[in-house]
């Protein structure tokens, strides 16, 4: 039986990095500035001037890892499930980004104030969660990879 082939290119994994790093670096700006950083205005505290434009490259970033989504669901998901192998942190880390989806689009389009104080919470603990999923997915991946050469030769 031959080996699958699931890993993925340099320049596609750099942009996955690029992108998720900038997502978690302006929403936790975001986070910070919305709720710690208010000025003084003319007419008593107000939001930060910079807060909106973070927000816009946080959505933009988010935009563009919805697309790295879309490649791996139809590219690197099937592949690797086919291998059996790092199943569980796989399904751990789509079901992160699967949370992020969701709770940015209840987040944009919710109304009821008490339930979008929690999904503020779930937003956040899992837009800073995801980074260690992933970087535990690429080290245990890369480990194992390593140790399946080791056996080949």
């Amino acid at each position: 039986m031959s080996a699958v082939k699931i890993k993925l290119q340099p320049w596609f994994r750099r942009s996955i990095y690029v992108v998720l790093g900038i997502s978690w670096l302006t929403g936790l700006t975001f986070f910070i500035m919305n709720n710690w950083a208010a000025i003084e205005g003319d007419f008593g505290p107000e939001k930060h001037p910079l807060q909106f434009k973070v927000l816009v490259v946080h959505g933009a970033a988010a935009f563009l890892m919805l697309m790295i989504f879309g490649s791996m669901l139809s590219n690197h998901l099937p592949m690797a499930w086919k291998t059996n192998r790092l199943r569980k942190i796989g399904i751990t880390l789509t079901s992160f980004v699967i949370i992020q989806i969701l709770s940015a689009f209840l987040l944009y389009y919710l109304s009821s104030d008490s339930v979008r104080a929690v999904v503020v919470w779930v937003h956040l603990l899992a837009g800073m969660t995801l980074p260690v999923v992933l970087t535990t997915h690429v080290l245990v991946g890369r480990q194992r990879s390593r140790s399946r050469q080791g056996k080949t030769k």
